[in-house]
């Protein structure tokens, strides 16, 4: 069904992981630290990583990071770190979702079949849409090459913020409810709760100044982009 490459140091737990997806169908190849995944990574192109935060030598967020330079291949990050801003930032490294050890491995499955079916559905998305730009002056989309430019610059988004961004450009003044984001950049299965889409909503703020403002909170609702509150506080 799908290549998928574990990177992990515990390797009772990479065997237990491999072989279920192996008996789900999947073909895994299984290493132990961060520069044999980096070189497994390359030699493999993957449909799918599950990467450990810790690592020896080059730990995983910064493998991550050095993947994300070059793909948006699907990026499932397992810790023992429960602290948020760790989580964070493992996000910000372009993880496109996290699990915190220990998990139930029934878990770990559904989540792989939600990364998997996310990319499915995003190549067909792909696939039956024209290439197009949404242009709004100050920030500009270009679909066709999964970019957005803020006066000119190209954004570094991971790949969730890309999709979230790229929705909310699209239909401008569109009220987008917390539960539908889930739902349309998750994939329906989803644990986090709506916290996940305010964290990335923050970090799309962040990346935006000045123009912050243009992704508008619409209490007890959700998000819309509002071309019109650009450069506002």
């Amino acid at each position: 069904m799908a290549k998928i490459l574990i990177v992990e140091d515990e390797r009772d737990l990479a065997d237990l992981i491999a072989e279920q997806l192996t008996l789900d169908g999947h073909r895994t190849r299984t290493v132990h630290n961060g520069e044999t995944g980096l070189k497994a990574w390359k030699e493999e192109q993957p449909d799918l990583v599950i990467l450990d935060w810790m690592l020896p030598g080059m730990d995983g967020v910064h493998l991550c990071k050095e993947i994300r330079k070059q793909s948006v291949v699907p990026i499932l990050m397992l810790t023992a770190k429960g602290e948020e801003m760790e989580r964070v930032w493992g996000l910000e490294m372009g993880a496109d979702d996290y699990m915190t050890k220990p998990f139930s491995m029934r878990e770990l499955q559904a989540r792989v079949r939600a990364s998997l079916r996310r990319v499915v559905l995003m190549e067909r998305k792909i696939q039956n849409s024209p290439p197009s730009v949404v242009d709004h002056g100050f920030i500009r989309l270009l679909a066709d090459q999964r970019e957005v430019h803020l006066e000119g610059a190209v954004l570094e988004l991971t790949p969730k913020e890309y999709e979230l961004l790229s929705l909310l450009l699209s239909h401008p003044r569109r009220v987008f409810s917390r539960t539908y984001l889930l739902e349309e950049i998750w994939g329906g299965y989803h644990v986090h709760n709506d916290r996940s889409v305010d964290s990335h909503v923050s970090r799309l703020r962040r990346k935006l100044v000045p123009y912050s403002a243009s992704i508008e909170t619409v209490w007890g609702t959700g998000y819309r982009f509002v071309p019109d509150r650009a450069g506002q506080t």
